[in-house]
């Protein structure tokens, strides 16, 4: 062993590598660099600047190499191919994490000198190649990651039918001038693929010359080793180098070019994660495949405890194939020596253990129980009250002709409580535990199967990084459940009591007492429930809706008005329980389905914690968590976390996980107060996200209206039995978008509103834009965050969801309306990023080839003032003065305090009523009006042509 330069990640462009590479010489390692100083060198030539030697005093890998993912196999026993990092910096800690690489970040290839952009083509002279890899278990191809290059398939090396769209962009970084090339992905990359990247010496120098290979590749890989431990890392340099030239000879035979820069990297597959916590028995194979294996490997690594998790691999096989000798007669137990057959008898033990069909029971047993399953969880709500009580519908009354506050003549407001598993990491004492925790691998599934399968022992244990964390990744999409959460609930009906105060929308489809449809409402950043009251109020009495909110994690009402929109109550957890307590007073508990309510409301109050979902914390000038009064919270403060990637994603992938257990609660709501849960059962279920909502909302979306995943999730129900199999995880019937985007770090780095903040954080740690480590910094984070990111999910909700509306403010200065032509300088083009990529996606998804033709995604844009489209449709809203056309708030507040304004408000209330009306005849099922009451509202964007460069035009 010997310790060599961990590279801090701020991150820079290279990852550092903590290595253990003794050959088993004394002094093997010494001099690992190549110090002479060649005079034949020509350094006018432009080259890449990439040493591959991970033992380097300075090694400088492309920040997505696939070697980053494979170089802890030597650290320890310990291994489940994520990256490896020495540093303690946020990206450090990400890259520690890190399963596979970004489908959808841009990334840097950085020379050292200027090249000469019109060389660089991508396609002609750069390529992004996919590559078909052989299973790394033959036969169990789910049993471990085929992250090793060496098991691409030589024989049919590559997937040309599946070419990414992608952009070869020259940049300049780090002071230099186009010395970089930036590959831009134009479509997100297939998940868990493997990716050849290739720069031919097409490319020029500035001054015309040919670039060539970097010296220490060239050494690394064609030179006598100085270190035969490096033997692995030259085989995997030479690999690649080879495919990439036998790639060009076949598909430029003319004056074939060679390969300048040849390396591998594979995407992640993390976003299996929310899909396995959706539907855990879609993934049941691929868990058994995983026990079986490690339960084989563990049988060796107990008897060979001092092997490194490669040579484990290696013995794995070699005890492997002498057992079947043994076993066959062709060698005599007298030839093995102890620790053989005493591995041999280990194998033999557990393998009976692990059949398949032992596998399958003990897993399905677990379903539901470690492994998540949305299913109707506990509530409870207060007895409806009138919406013309609350605060600010009262203000509103004062204007007798205020639409809003009419409509809540004909609506009441229930509010009340849910109990939702939670996976983040409740606060602690101090509330560290806000921004310091992040999901982990389910070590409870890991020991109910290991009891399961073996009582009293233990058989197998899941593969774990160095460090021993048992990561949760699309390798292992199981994560732990930390505890129980009950949160808040506000439901806004309409009157269904067949009095005169019953809306004329509400006729009765669904049978008396039922509204029209139940649509799941989900708010911004940093505001809270409350938002959705205005909207809702009309919703309700226009479309008959019901209209539920909760808050996202680590939001809730706060400050000096109890929320954003006055009128909510926040949940308390003594008035909840003495609530509670003194319903279950009512209820008989020898009735058995009263005995069934008693039980759940039991649980409802027993949770971890019983509160608003800020937990009592807001962010202080450095992002920290202080407890505060109610009054001096700031909701969702703590919900962005760039110094912790992991907790930022996973605050957005428990808000998602939060939105499938509401949508599998609803048919359970109890809201006329009768004890018998089921008001809303059989009621078609809609969605609205708003910024921040269509993000986690247009993840929920996709996942619920998978047909492969619902019908799964709806088979267990099916077998579970009573209960479960009386209930139906619904099918969204519509789903709105306003206001939203994917690729969520590079909003944050395009959006006027939150950049300033994050930048600036970044900035004075020293990671600035237009540098190396900034670029790398923001791939690392978009790796991490690609597990929740709406850009991985758009496609499939568009194929699935045809009654869609996706809005968009031209000109929004909080979620961009694009950032491939007009990034936020000085930020570099990001052509995922923004509501038009979105809405391109959808387009895709559904059929489509080109968003700005109207033909799959329907356009309703300022020309189209006296018309309508039917679904799926983008409409676009006039943003050229904020203050009075409208903004990006606009949908949950016609009229907002803006400093900037006349008065200090903006009014937008006149496209308030066409969102309001556009969104409720989508949720109807209804043609989309363009201007309902002749209010001309909408506006044209320039730069719809652009988007996903389906114009093809040059990059910007």
């Amino acid at each position: 062993m010997f310790k060599k330069t961990l590279i801090s990640l701020a991150v820079a462009s290279s990852v550092g590598l903590t290595g253990c590479f003794d050959s088993g010489e004394t002094g093997a390692n010494a001099n690992p660099d190549y110090q002479i100083e060649d005079t034949t060198i020509d350094k006018s030539i432009v080259r890449p600047i990439y040493d591959p030697n991970p033992i380097a005093s300075d090694p400088k890998f492309p920040i997505n190499a696939d070697l980053i993912l494979l170089l802890g196999a030597t650290q320890s026993a310990n291994y489940d191919f994520t990256g490896l990092s020495g540093g303690t910096s946020p990206a450090d800690d990400a890259v520690n994490d890190l399963s596979g690489f970004s489908t959808s970040g841009a990334f840097t290839l950085k020379f050292d000198g200027s090249l000469s952009p019109v060389s660089v083509q991508a396609g002609a002279t750069v390529f992004l190649l996919p590559v078909n890899v052989k299973d790394a278990v033959e036969g169990v191809p789910e049993a471990l990651p085929n992250t090793n290059p060496s098991g691409i398939d030589q024989a049919n090396p590559f997937d040309l039918a599946s070419i990414p769209n992608f952009r070869a962009d020259v940049v300049s970084i780090d002071g230099g001038s186009d010395n970089a090339i930036r590959i831009v992905p134009l479509e997100p990359l297939a998940e868990g693929q493997k990716y050849l990247v290739v720069a031919t010496n097409n490319i020029v120098g500035a001054d015309g010359q040919p670039i060539e290979r970097s010296v220490q590749d060239v050494n690394l890989a064609d030179g006598v080793l100085g270190n035969p431990a490096l033997a692995n890392v030259k085989s995997i340099l030479q690999a690649s180098d080879t495919l990439a030239n036998a790639f060009l000879a076949q598909a430029i035979p003319q004056d074939t070019p060679k390969s300048a820069l040849a390396y591998t990297f594979t995407t992640n597959s993390d976003t299996d994660v929310l899909r396995a916590m959706m539907a855990p028995a879609a993934f049941g194979s691929a868990l058994g495949q995983k026990v079986g294996f490690t339960a084989q490997l563990k049988a060796v690594r107990d008897n060979y405890p001092t092997l490194n998790f490669s040579q484990l691999t290696t013995k794995l096989g070699e005890i492997a194939e002498l057992a079947a000798d043994l076993q066959a007669g062709d060698i005599d137990p007298s030839d093995l020596d102890a620790q053989e057959l005493a591995a041999i008898t280990a194998l033999a033990t557990v393998r009976p253990l692990t059949e398949p069909g032992d596998l399958q029971a003990a897993i399905g047993a677990e379903i539901g129980d470690t492994l998540h399953l949305p299913v109707p969880r506990p509530s409870f709500f207060n007895a409806p009250e009138p919406a013309t009580d609350l605060a600010t519908i009262q203000v509103l009354a004062a204007d007798p002709t205020n639409a809003i506050a009419n409509a809540a003549q004909q609506v009441q407001v229930s509010q009340g409580a849910i109990a939702l598993p939670y996976f983040q990491s409740l606060p602690g004492e101090t509330g560290a535990g806000i921004v310091t925790g992040s999901w982990s691998g389910s070590t409870s599934l890991e020991d109910d199967l290991n009891e399961n399968l073996a009582p009293g022992q233990t058989i197998f244990s899941f593969l774990r990084d160095i460090d021993g964390t048992l990561n949760v990744n699309g390798y292992f999409p199981f994560p732990e459940q930390n505890a129980t959460t009950t949160v808040p609930v506000v439901v806004f009906q309409p009157v269904l009591d067949g009095s005169a105060a019953q809306p004329a929308s509400c006729v009765e489809t669904n049978g008396a007492g039922k509204p029209e449809g139940v649509t799941i409402f989900q708010h911004g950043i940093t505001v809270d429930r409350s938002v959705s009251m205005l909207p809702a109020i009309l919703l309700a009495q226009s479309a008959c809706q019901t209209v539920v909110a909760i808050d996202q994690p680590l939001h809730g009402l706060a400050g000096a008005t109890n929320g954003t929109v006055a009128g909510l109550s926040p949940l308390d957890a003594d008035a909840l329980t003495t609530d509670v307590e003194a319903a279950i007073g009512l209820l008989n508990p020898n009735d058995a389905n009263q005995a069934a309510v008693i039980a759940q409301l039991n649980a409802l109050i027993s949770a971890d914690y019983i509160g608003e979902r800020h937990f009592g914390y807001t962010a202080n000038a450095s992002l920290q968590p202080v407890e505060a009064p109610l009054a001096d919270i700031s909701s969702g403060s703590l919900f962005i976390n760039p110094l912790n990637m992991m907790n930022s994603r996973d605050n957005l992938r428990q808000g998602v996980v939060d939105l499938l257990n509401v949508a599998a609660s609803i048919q359970t709501f109890d809201l006329n107060k009768d004890f018998a849960p089921g008001d809303l059962a059989g009621v078609p279920v809609n969605f609205i996200g708003h910024s921040l909502g269509g993000i986690s909302g247009t993840v929920f979306a996709s996942l619920a209206n998978d047909a492969t995943l619902n019908a799964t999730l709806n088979g267990t129900y099916a077998q579970a039995g009573v209960p479960l199999s009386n209930f139906t995880f619904p099918t969204l019937n519509s789903v709105v978008l306003h206001n939203t985007s994917g690729q969520v770090t590079r909003l944050i780095e395009n959006s006027p509103a939150f950049s300033g903040q994050v930048l600036g954080g970044l900035a004075n740690a020293g990671v600035t834009q237009g540098t190396s480590d900034f670029e790398s910094f923001f791939y690392v984070f978009q790796s991490i965050s690609d597990a929740g990111d709406p850009v991985n999910f758009a496609k499939g909700l568009g194929a699935s969801t045809s009654n869609l509306l996706v809005t968009e403010v031209v000109g929004d200065t909080t979620v961009p309306n694009e950032a491939n032509v007009n990034p936020l300088s000085p930020a570099f083009s990001a052509p995922l990023t923004g509501t038009e990529p979105l809405m391109a996606l959808l387009d895709l998804g559904a059929g489509g080839t080109n968003l700005a033709d109207g033909a799959d995604l329907n356009l309703l844009q300022g020309e189209d003032i006296s018309g309508s489209a039917t679904t799926p449709v983008a409409v676009f809203f006039d943003g050229s003065d904020p203050c009075s056309t409208a903004n990006h708030g606009t949908f949950v507040a016609p009229q907002a305090p803006n400093d900037a304004c006349p008065g200090g408000f903006a009014v937008t209330s006149d496209a308030f009523t066409v969102m309001v009306t556009q969104t409720a005849q989508a949720l109807s099922g209804g043609n989309v009006p363009a201007s309902p009451n002749n209010i001309d509202a909408l506006g044209t964007s320039p730069t719809l042509a652009n988007a996903l460069d389906q114009d093809e035009q040059a990059a910007p």
